[in-house]
């Protein structure tokens, strides 16, 4: 997630998708910092950062809940 102070947060769990997922989501995030919102301006970032983003996109749509199955429980 990207703060409205420009931090910048990642899920640990994000190690455990594909290579060009991160990048994606670093990029999606990146993006943030000039565009806070999600419109076609601030996807124009993502491909201007990442390149075409609609594959990671989909991957994380039909398989970022899983990576919620992983836990630490202590």
């Amino acid at each position: 997630s990207c703060t409205a102070d420009g931090g910048l947060m990642y899920s640990w769990r994000l190690i455990l998708a594909p290579p060009e997922v991160l990048d994606y989501v670093a990029a999606h995030e990146v993006a943030h910092l000039a565009q806070m919102n999600h419109s076609p301006a601030f996807w124009a970032v993502v491909e201007r950062l990442y390149g075409d983003w609609r594959a990671p996109r989909a991957w994380l749509r039909d398989n970022g809940a899983g990576l919620h199955r992983y836990r630490f429980d202590g």
